[in-house]
């Protein structure tokens, strides 16, 4: 089979020839990339301070993605528009690679589904990571890193000194213990021994008076380097560190944050993941000879007698509806289900044949894991229900395994042609949300115009999504994540 594809470019027949491999490689790069720069991004800003450590991880997590943008428009550019039916063919014509070994043999070794659970993986990192660091980013106060660096160095102190201006408050005037934003000016001291008076914007958790008191952070010798204050202190101390939020914020968010990830993709991972190693087939392993017939539902029942099924509840509780690839051996028709679209799967393999392989011993929760081997030479991995797998091996259709070392198969990623699939408006929406993204974390300043801006950088990708999500479930391409 040829490492090269051919994709129908327009209504009459026009061609590009495309190597596939780049674009698996850049879907991978983006699936890899993306949600690494996320969490790195949110570790940086919720934990550093105005260190160089935050800022180089800072911008180079924006360069990744901006770089993972970059190559999702490029992509979608070069060869944007089929549908899922149409990648996962692609990715079987990729995946064959003609053996040399006749149908009758089975590979010694089958691989693995690192990228496939990779992908998985990125997805259920980089979700909450966004949520995370959208709202940090909302809500922050950003205000002063400027000034308060330049504190920081020449080696301010921080005093309480009593206010003897207050100009341009922002408050709610019906209630006098509602935070308040003003100017405020206060004396320093200076070497002549008269105030130099030092005006600076502060919010306070209520509306002060001329004559209180405020944590004021400033270098004694050098008063004209001016002041950042607050009627905390340790919003002043968080200032000349350049952290972006308070100890406590941070921790809560943090938690949150981790809390949201940790516990979804632990579960996922003990329950759900399509994550298996390179194994060695070997005569202990069990073979059906196969041909894939089409898509279907499989009910999962559990076996009288056991306790998943010791009353009606349990048992309807227990029960569980599989889409899968129905595979017809020796007259024998096994339910395969896998990480994949199942009617674009049936689309792209019905009526191929190959040998469905699976060690008995080697289950996860009711499944037993599975590999269909093509005669093309590649090799799905997925599952099999261990009640369909012990009825199978009763009714004597299967055989032990005879591997041939000579025989190689290449695993088949039906999933890994999705950077295609995605629309130009998703990317423009990807790229205004880097820009706000961007500029909410590089513009010293706080307001409401960060809540605007942190809400077009989420919702304008979510629109384009859900557009996209639309318009082909209206032109019946039923695409799904694979």
């Amino acid at each position: 089979m040829s490492s090269e594809w051919t994709m129908d470019k327009d209504a009459n027949g026009a061609a590009d020839v495309i190597g596939p491999r780049l674009f698996l490689r850049c879907g991978r790069f983006v699936a890899a990339a993306a949600p690494l720069a996320l969490a790195a991004l949110t570790a940086a800003w919720l934990f550093l301070g105005a260190t160089p450590v935050r800022a180089a991880v800072l911008w180079c997590s924006l360069g990744l993605l901006a770089t993972c943008v970059v190559v999702l428009g490029v992509a979608v550019v070069r060869a944007g528009g089929p549908s899922r039916r149409e990648t996962y063919e692609w990715g079987v014509r990729i995946a064959s690679t003609a053996p040399d070994c006749g149908e009758d043999t089975v590979p010694l070794q089958v691989g693995g589904t690192r990228w496939l659970t990779a992908r998985f993986v990125g997805g259920m990192v980089a979700v909450p990571a966004m949520l995370a660091l959208w709202v940090t980013l909302a809500v922050v106060d950003a205000r002063g890193t400027g000034t308060s660096a330049v504190l920081a160095e020449a080696g301010a102190v921080i005093e309480q000194r009593p206010i003897v201006k207050i100009e341009n408050e922002v408050a709610d005037s019906r209630h006098s213990t509602a935070d308040a934003t003003a100017d405020f000016t206060v004396l320093l001291p200076s070497r002549t021994g008269e105030g130099v008076p030092v005006r600076f914007e502060a919010t306070t958790n209520f509306r002060r008076e001329v004559g209180s008191d405020l944590y004021v952070a400033y270098v004694p010798t050098h008063p004209e380097l001016g002041a950042i204050g607050d009627d905390q202190r340790e919003d002043v101390e968080r200032q000349l560190a350049g952290r972006a939020l308070q100890f406590g914020d941070e921790w809560t968010i943090g938690g949150f944050w981790a809390l949201a990830t940790l516990a979804p993709l632990g579960y996922w991972w003990k329950n759900d993941s399509p994550r298996r190693p390179k194994r060695t087939v070997g005569p202990d392993w069990k073979a059906l000879r196969v041909t894939v017939t089409g898509t279907g539902r499989h009910t999962d029942v559990p076996p009288p007698g056991s306790p998943e099924a010791s009353d009606e509840k349990k048992r309807r509780e227990n029960t569980r509806t599989l889409r899968c690839l129905l595979l017809d051996g020796g007259g024998w028709q096994v339910p395969f289900h896998s990480r994949m679209d199942g009617e674009a799967a049936g689309a792209a393999l019905t009526g191929t044949h190959g040998w469905l392989l699976w060690h008995p011993q080697q289950r996860r929760g009711r499944d037993v894991l599975a590999e269909l081997v093509g005669d093309d030479g590649w090799q799905l991995p997925g599952a099999v229900p261990v009640q369909v797998a012990g009825q199978a091996e009763e009714a004597g259709v299967v055989a032990p395994a005879q591997p041939d070392p000579e025989r190689r198969v290449q695993t088949l990623d039906l999933g890994a042609g999705w950077l295609v699939t995605v629309s130009a408006p998703v990317v423009a929406g990807l790229a205004v949300a880097l820009g706000c993204l961007t500029t909410l974390l590089l513009v010293p300043d706080s307001g409401a115009w960060r809540l605007w801006t942190a809400a077009a950088g989420v919702l304008t990708p979510l629109v384009a999504f859900i557009a996209q999500v639309v318009a082909r479930t209206d032109h019946g391409d039923g695409d799904a994540a694979g």
